[in-house]
């Protein structure tokens, strides 16, 4: 939640507008839209969406790694078997500040255009998404100007 503006940001510009990924189909916590309903148990929440979800996106960040509910997020995702965990790390963090998902998996920065073109390119072809490169290139321009 300590990341909730910059997270927002890149769930507005990259998912809704750069995708056309209706957000009734992302589970993102720490958003009204996007998260737990009121009345509902958060970690009950946390981990059906987790057991159901095609990909998973960890945005690591020191604040992540100082959050225990992140932390058992992270583990959660990563003990799941056929699950596509994509670990991107925030501004103002290092590669080495994924700790043991470094070892394991390959990250990404958040800012890097061709990661997340990648991942544009991989969303498209794993739900059969049409790609709309004009519309996803203007979104993501949009967003790493508001990085910068």
């Amino acid at each position: 939640s300590k990341d909730n503006e910059l997270i927002g940001t890149f769930v507005d510009s990259i998912f809704l507008l750069g995708m056309g990924i209706d957000s009734e189909i992302i589970a993102y916590t720490s958003r009204e839209d996007t998260g737990v309903p009121a009345g509902e148990s958060i970690p009950q929440f946390i981990q059906d969406n987790i057991a159901c979800a095609d990909i998973v996106l960890l945005m690591i960040s020191d604040n992540y790694k100082s959050s225990e509910v992140c932390l058992n997020e992270m583990g959660a995702a990563w003990a799941l078997k056929d699950k596509r965990v994509l670990p991107f790390i925030l501004p103002n963090t290092t590669f080495n500040d994924m700790g043991f998902l470094n070892e394991v998996k390959q990250g990404a920065s958040i800012a890097d255009k061709c990661k997340l073109d990648e991942f544009y390119n991989e969303v498209c072809g794993y739900y059969g998404i049409s790609s709309d490169w004009p519309s996803f290139n203007k979104a993501k321009e949009d967003f790493i100007e508001t990085l910068n």
